[in-house]
């Protein structure tokens, strides 16, 4: 320190003061202030190198975990980002608007006005594939299909293995649906064809056995296509793209049927024009993809929820690790004020001083975190938005890694800025107060007759003394608490996304089995199948429903209109009721939001007339519903409700021309019957015997895609319990380091004064789990609390009942873990501090 004085004498040289009375500054003055500026910059930057040559390991230490939290949290947030914008970004590459078939080739379909751009898609029929999978194809979902090799690329991506050689007639691509079946590159799939005599009896429908050529064709590639994501199709979409050598060996006047995938001009918009010329020109039966789209898009964004999520809950373990390592290092820092202060340097500098090493380390740990970002990104996104993400591997997302940097050295300064503060004040030892206040729990311990190691250990928890032997106690245990409240509301959350996935009606599904009910007349009037359900005791609840497209608030709506035949009706309320007149309706939480709307305010609704035109009427809100994730309305949270009166009431307004316009109305509607049974066997045999009596109509609930990857094929609740395990156990462990390092002459007296190994132990023991417990006591009911408040929100924000669920067991588990992690992580510190020397110990003093 005697060259910084020398230093400061050489560059300050003679000043010349300010004379009395004068009111302006001499250019002398004025030159010697720069100088003294030029020093005390200098004087700043001289002290910055000399702690950072003495000190660069500390440093280089506080980087990395800056740069592994920072790095954690970035690596989420684009991961969220990346995951919410796969599938629309898929649609974009590889999607259309719709598609159409036909038995015939409809070349005009690509001069109709609203079209922008056409594929046609050539599908030889045959018969039942075979193969050595897992389980076998069904018939009624597997196409064999032939595009030419550039509309192939624009409409499929590739996911494993190699696109097929188009002299091959042997090679295809398999779609990815077919891996769940045990299809994989190397795969043989049997497929036979139809002959040419037999084309009007395959038309014509029914059994028939091909007579043609059974070919043999490879997978030599995986892909995946816009009609293979589940809630595209109501079912799965099994499909194999061979070449045009295989076409060309086919016989071409064979089962041969057509498909046109197309986009539009303005999108849905030009939809219903479309269908109705295409129909006009030959083609069967259309399809909107859009809607669909948009229901794929709305089941991955959990997954996206949960990335988000997780960056959350890891800012909130990050920031109490790095806050303890910044009051860490400053409490060390300020060692070596006292010398500074002898030498003249003010308090503001030494605090500049450790702003200056807080920027630094914050600056070295932001670009470490987004390089650490930038590595982990092949590894997202996962589940089905991987499959859709059209380009997987390395990704730099600049929005939110350089706003996210930005962020960390933001953050990281706030949080070093007083310790920093705090520092620069610290006072000679001789001059403090005393030492510390005494623990009031250290002294009941005490006056209930505690051994030494037991007071001494609770003692070093919870008093944070001062000095050369003070430690960030309140931080730590601050650390403790956040790490297992994190840990509660993880598995809060968990468990209620468990409940969710287990029970149907929470997403929407409060029935059994729906029955596709696709014959004319009025939903309502008697059926033969409508009676056979109404036969069985044992089913307890039957509802008819039909559906269509409204207006609500001039936003396009996919509705639903059911009526209760016995029981209620069978869909699922989140807030509020269903609608009870011909007057309410019942949203989607999403379509709540989307057209400005809330539970007993009124919405105008308008509907297609049968003979033509539209008719607007009024509805009042009656509550919050959620939709099944198979039924078309454009997924969870999305759609409507009405009864089947409003509905038909809607379309038909009331006069002598009413019962006419329902019969128009109801002519050709198809609908569904859903139903639900008693629990038990007769509750099962009932539907067992209805499926049997009711073949190719029937159709289970299953649950929503984006849930199911989010709560176990991506399993987000084990990856946050995962980064806040690594994040309370790097808190815990760093307050033991700490602790005995700060206290080696403590701990040098009492084995002076006859401590034994063991009882050295147990005190390092004992501070782990006194810690622990307070990390118990207090963070077990705030992360309940937490977690609920999470899952209400995520669930509203899905439009699902929220139901949280906490689990006794798995609260147990979390406090009985805490205190085994605790004690474990303190072995290290501890035989530390029972093998030290107390000659040594002391000498640190």
């Amino acid at each position: 320190m005697r060259g910084i004085g020398s230093y400061l004498s050489a560059r300050m040289g003679a000043t010349t003061r300010r004379q009395p009375g004068l009111t302006t500054w001499s250019p002398t003055l004025l030159v010697a202030q720069t100088r003294a500026q030029e020093v005390n910059v200098a004087v700043l930057r001289l002290l910055f190198f000399a702690e950072l040559r003495h000190r660069w390991r500390s440093w280089a230490l506080l980087c990395v975990l800056i740069a592994l939290v920072s790095g954690l949290v970035l690596a989420a947030g684009a991961a969220g980002r990346r995951t919410s914008s796969a599938f629309p970004q898929f649609v974009s590459a590889y999607g259309y608007d719709a598609f159409d078939y036909s038995l015939e080739p409809l070349p005009q379909i690509a001069h109709l006005p609203e079209v922008t751009s056409t594929v046609r898609v050539r599908l030889p029929t045959g018969g039942k594939p075979t193969c050595s999978c897992t389980e076998q194809i069904n018939t009624n979902d597997f196409s064999v299909m032939e595009l030419a090799p550039s509309d192939l690329r624009r409409s499929v991506k590739l996911v494993a293995g190699r696109m097929p050689d188009q002299s091959s007639r042997r090679e295809v691509l398999a779609s990815f649906t077919l891996e769940r079946l045990g299809v994989h590159v190397g795969s043989v799939i049997r497929v036979p064809f139809f002959a040419r005599s037999q084309r009007q009896a395959a038309l014509a429908g029914g059994t028939v056995t091909p007579t043609g050529p059974t070919v043999a064709l490879h997978v030599v590639g995986i892909e995946a296509a816009e009609l293979e994501f589940p809630g595209i199709s109501g079912n799965p979409s099994y499909d194999l793209y061979d070449t045009q050598a295989l076409a060309r060996s086919l016989d071409p006047d064979g089962v041969v049927l057509s498909e046109y995938f197309v986009r539009l001009r303005h999108g849905a918009a030009d939809l219903p024009a479309f269908e109705a010329a295409a129909r006009q020109l030959g083609a069967l039966s259309g399809t909107d993809l859009d809607t669909p789209a948009a229901a794929v898009t709305s089941s991955i964004h959990p997954q996206a929820v949960g990335w988000w999520i997780l960056a959350g809950l890891a800012v909130l373990a990050g920031v109490a690790v790095v806050t303890q390592a910044l009051s860490r290092q400053a409490l060390v820092e300020a060692e070596s004020f006292d010398t500074l202060r002898a030498l003249g340097v003010s308090q503001r500098r030494r605090a500049q001083l450790g702003v200056a090493r807080t920027l630094v380390v914050a600056v070295v740990g932001a670009l470490g975190g987004m390089a650490l970002a930038f590595g982990l990104s092949p590894l997202t996104p996962v589940g089905e938005a991987r499959l859709a993400e059209p380009s997987t591997g390395l990704s730099f997302d600049g929005l939110v890694l350089g706003l996210g940097a930005l962020a960390t050295v933001v953050v990281v300064v706030g949080l070093g800025l007083w310790p920093s503060i705090r520092a620069a004040r610290h006072r000679r030892i001789g001059d403090q107060a005393p030492l510390h206040q005494p623990s009031r729990i250290a002294a009941l311990l005490s006056l209930a007759g505690a051994p030494p190691s037991t007071l001494i250990g609770v003692r070093h928890a919870l008093e944070r003394e001062r000095g050369r032997r003070a430690v960030p106690v309140g931080s730590a245990l601050l650390g403790s608490v956040l790490a297992v409240a994190a840990l509660c509301a993880t598995a809060v959350f968990g468990a209620s996304l468990s409940h969710l996935t287990a029970t149907p009606s929470l997403y929407g599904q409060p029935f059994d089995v729906w029955f596709a009910n696709n014959g004319a007349g009025s939903p309502t009037a008697p059926s033969p199948m409508l009676s056979g359900l109404l036969r069985y005791p044992s089913v307890t609840a039957v509802t008819v429903g039909i559906s269509g497209d409204v207006l609500i608030n001039g936003r396009t709506v996919d509705a639903l209109a059911g009526q209760a035949e016995r029981g209620g009706l069978l869909v699922s309320t989140v807030n509020g009721r269903l609608p009870g007149t011909a007057h309410e309706v019942t949203l989607g939480a999403k379509t709540m939001r989307e057209i400005g709307a809330r539970v007993g305010s009124a919405v105008h609704v308008t509907v297609p007339r049968p003979g033509g035109g539209r008719r607007t009427s009024s509805f009042t809100v009656a509550g919050t519903a959620s939709f099944p994730p198979d039924f078309g309305t454009g997924g969870l949270g999305t759609g409507a409700v009405f009864t089947i009166d409003g509905y038909l009431g809607a379309q038909c307004p009331p006069g002598p021309s009413q019962q006419h316009c329902v019969a128009q109305a109801t002519s050709n509607v198809g609908g569904a019957f859903l139903v639900r049974a008693a629990p038990g066997p007769a509750g099962r045999s009932a539907i067992a015997r209805l499926a049997r009596a009711n073949p190719g109509t029937i159709n289970y609930p299953y649950p929503p895609t984006g849930l199911v990857n989010f709560g176990e094929a991506v399993n987000f609740p084990l990856l946050v319990g995962l980064v806040l395990l690594v994040y309370g156990m790097a808190t815990l462990i760093h307050v033991l380091v700490v602790s005995v390092a700060r206290r080696r002459h403590e701990i040098g007296l009492l084995k002076t004064l006859g401590f034994v190994r063991r009882q050295e132990a147990a005190l390092v023991s004992w501070q782990a789990t006194t810690i622990g417990l307070v990390g118990i006591v207090l963070g077990v009911p705030l992360g309940v609390a937490i977690g609920q408040a999470v899952w209400r929100a995520f669930a509203d924000n899905l439009g699902v009942v929220p139901t949280s669920v906490v689990l006794a067991w798995v609260m147990a588990a979390v406090a009985v873990g805490t205190l085994v992690v605790a004690n474990v992580l303190a072995l290290g510190p501890a035989f530390v501090a029972s093998r030290a020397r107390p000659a040594g110990l002391l000498r640190t003093e």
